[in-house]
């Protein structure tokens, strides 16, 4: 498996927000967002390839079984990740994908935090494929108020549960993410959808292995 990174930390996006977390980040990625915050994982020949045993052993120092799945694009190499999980049955699984390609892993995987790509993201439109319902939460980058327009029309056209929709404001750097969540938490209220910080660039700012 191509690996970027393994760390410890705590999960800052999403429904599991401050809770510690090991980061499993593979390489590999089939889009190409302008915002990205991870363009080193892009190629699938980036990082450092890893046997299952080397990835398990890492894995095991931390005091944490929370695993957070993250790229890149995971899925992208979700055949490996099915001999790795098999030893890691005792863990509770994140996964991150952009939910544009189709999953083999749900029993495996405790939630997906999938992430669909607005417009805003500069990508080609891509279709979003079918995740379990019940262990899906659906991430929208947003970058201005217009967005949500786009947003509505997922909902709509994937039928995509309300109760499971979070928006998080686009940015790399504290002050324009304080910025945008100021008018991001207004429309949240006003739509009923959660509304995700990004913790860990509030706490350290755009580092990595943090």
């Amino acid at each position: 498996m191509q690996v970027s990174e393994i760390f410890y930390s705590i999960q800052g996006e999403g429904t599991n927000l401050g809770a510690p977390a090991i980061f499993l980040r593979l390489a590999g990625c089939h889009l190409r967002c302008v915002w990205c915050d991870s363009k080193f994982t892009w190629s699938l020949k980036s990082g450092e390839k890893m046997s299952t045993a080397e990835i398990t052993k890492e894995l095991k120092k931390f005091p944490c079984k929370h695993l957070v799945v993250t790229g890149g694009e995971p899925l992208i190499q979700q055949n490996a990740l099915k001999e790795l999980f098999e030893k890691l049955k005792d863990y509770y699984i994140e996964m991150e994908t952009s939910g544009s390609l189709k999953s083999h892993l749900h029993k495996y995987i405790d939630q997906y935090n999938c992430s669909p790509k607005l417009s805003n993201s500069k990508n080609n439109r891509i279709n979003l494929e079918e995740f379990p319902i019940e262990k899906t939460y659906y991430k929208f980058v947003i970058e201005k108020p217009g967005d949500i327009e786009e947003v509505k029309s997922f909902i709509k056209k994937y039928k995509l549960p309300q109760e499971k929709i979070i928006l998080m404001p686009e940015g790399i750097k504290k002050t324009e993410i304080t910025k945008k969540m100021k008018w991001l938490v207004e429309i949240c209220k006003r739509e009923n959808f959660r509304l995700s910080p990004r913790l860990h660039i509030n706490i350290w700012g755009n580092k990595r292995k943090v």
